[in-house]
């Protein structure tokens, strides 16, 4: 069996500086990783969870970033969600851990990969990480990593109040969309 080609080395100035028209990709020490496409229900759950975070916007000070980029190391880049602010920032990407990151599970996505991400996002500091299903309906929460089936209800944000997130109500959306 013929062993893979190594993937082509990126520069870190070159992947900042490439905007990619079917999907922005993930940078890896060096190698651009494809991103997984959504489906409808995938796309349908990420307008829901935007909708609704997008409430929370000024009350809180958050700041909602869908599909923008994070400096994890400096060799790693992921896309992230909601950020506290004041956070600092280039041009081109975010500096600082995310308050909160929600992804949701495409049909290619494997648990693999999710966990790699999620140990990615605990390493740059990021208390909250969540994914969930639009297909079976479920959310689980990644913790120690852990990644464990749980309803959630919301998040205290420090010295801001309470983020509402009822995970079921919000999955339940799906049904109405």
């Amino acid at each position: 069996m013929a062993a893979l080609p190594d993937p082509a080395l990126v520069s870190i100035e070159e992947y900042l500086a490439t905007s990619y028209p079917d999907g922005d990709r993930e940078y890896l020490d060096g190698v651009v990783v494809e991103r997984s496409l959504g489906t409808p229900g995938h796309s349908t759950l990420q307008k829901i969870l935007i909708g609704h975070f997008l409430k929370f916007e000024k009350p809180l000070q958050l700041a909602l970033f869908p599909e923008c980029r994070l400096r994890v190391t400096e060799t790693r880049y992921r896309v992230v969600l909601v950020m506290m602010r004041p956070f600092r920032q280039t041009d081109r990407v975010l500096l600082d851990a995310p308050f909160l990151i929600v992804e949701v599970l495409s049909p290619e996505d494997s648990m693999g990969a999710a966990l790699r991400r999620f140990r990615d996002y605990t390493e740059t500091g990021v208390p909250h990480i969540i994914l969930m299903d639009p297909i079976d309906r479920g959310t689980f929460v990644y913790s120690s990593g852990d990644l464990a089936r749980r309803d959630i209800t919301g998040f205290d944000v420090p010295e801001r109040g309470f983020l509402p997130f009822d995970s079921r109500a919000l999955l339940a959306q799906l049904d109405q969309e």
